[in-house]
């Protein structure tokens, strides 16, 4: 009677199970939304890329974001998924890929928020790397102050902290923090964590015309990031059309003296230039994971274009160009499409 009783449980969770993957498997707008790439990265070689936090929710709204202009900033826990949820997405890009004949190197949380909002983060890594991917987060360091927020990033193999200033009324200018953070307590997170993670630890930082471009912010941040138990300090500059059109990277003749002051200030230094070629690339549905990548940041139009190779794909894009759904701008340039609706700012909890 028992072992009928656990047959009949079985099965019923057997049914759910399937029922519950059917469900998410058919929400393909959702999915490319949150689960989107592979996409080539600078750092880390091609990554299958991870976006549950909800409709460009951030801490930040960064003026050089090329996602747009936050619309909800907050500071609190929000996803879109949940972590089975997750897991199933992941399994089935992961196995179209595969069909394609690529490979990929990290799966990596990253996207038009910030995933430490993500209260599911530790879960959802501890399940993903079943599929036997190193697992990499990328995080704008704002909520690094937080013990349960360090505790989630432990679980990962490889984290990228956001450090574009060490100074106040910079910080406010170029990150447009939630105003419920303070700046001081997020650099002594930031030495906290980097004493206490065991993976690979770099930091970003984005250099911006007339912001942080000059040699007293270069020194004093050299001073801070010296101090941290990290492997690499990368330096770049917008690759992407920025939230604000102010956003722009220093002069030429300014990035090449910072350069230099870098490589002798900073220890383990790299800084990043804008790759030659863009790629793009999608599975199964075109539209959707064309559309889910743009949620992120514009895409080359070049890279697009090369991609394609139907007219049914040729057609769509039309469309969405016609529909006034996308559009087509240039930046540093190269032309990118981007979407045509850009979020308004909106202060949250």
């Amino acid at each position: 009677m028992n072992s009928q009783i656990v047959s009949w449980f079985k099965n019923v969770i057997k049914t759910l199970c399937a029922k519950l993957e059917r469900s998410i498997l058919s929400n393909k707008s959702l999915k490319s939304k949150v689960v989107y790439g592979p996409v080539r990265s600078r750092r880390l070689g091609l990554v299958l890329g991870i976006n549950n936090a909800k409709s460009k929710t951030c801490s930040y709204n960064c003026i050089y974001c090329p996602s747009g202009k936050t619309s909800h900033c907050s500071v609190c826990s929000d996803n879109c998924l949940s972590p089975y949820e997750l897991y199933i997405s992941v399994k089935n890009k992961l196995e179209e890929i595969k069909k394609s004949g690529k490979h990929i190197d990290y799966i990596l949380f990253a996207g038009s928020g910030a995933p430490t909002l993500d209260a599911n983060l530790s879960k959802e890594i501890s399940l993903l790397r079943e599929f036997g991917y190193k697992i990499a987060v990328f995080t704008n360091s704002a909520l690094i102050w937080n013990g349960n927020i360090q505790e989630n990033l432990m679980f990962a193999d490889y984290v990228s902290l956001k450090i574009d200033t060490v100074k106040e009324d910079t910080w406010l200018k170029i990150n447009r923090p939630h105003q419920r953070l303070q700046y001081d307590l997020i650099l002594d997170g930031i030495k906290q964590f980097s004493k206490r993670f065991q993976g690979t630890l770099t930091t970003e930082t984005t250099l911006i015309q007339n912001m942080n471009d000059n040699a007293e912010e270069v020194e004093q941040l050299a001073n801070f990031l010296n101090t941290l138990e990290h492997e690499t300090s990368y330096f770049m500059t917008p690759m992407f059309p920025p939230a604000e059109s102010y956003a722009v990277s220093p002069e030429a003749d300014t990035l090449d003296q910072l350069s230099k002051l870098i490589k002798e200030k900073v220890t383990n230094s790299v800084l990043l230039c804008c790759p030659e070629t863009e790629e793009f690339f999608a599975t199964d549905d075109f539209e959707n994971e064309f559309m889910g990548l743009l949620s992120i940041h514009p895409i080359g139009v070049d890279a697009v274009k090369h991609f394609i190779k139907g007219n049914g794909e040729l057609k769509k894009l039309n469309e969405l160009v016609k529909n006034q759904i996308i559009k087509e701008v240039g930046f540093n340039g190269k032309n990118y499409f981007m979407m045509v609706d850009a979020p308004q700012v909106e202060v949250g909890n």
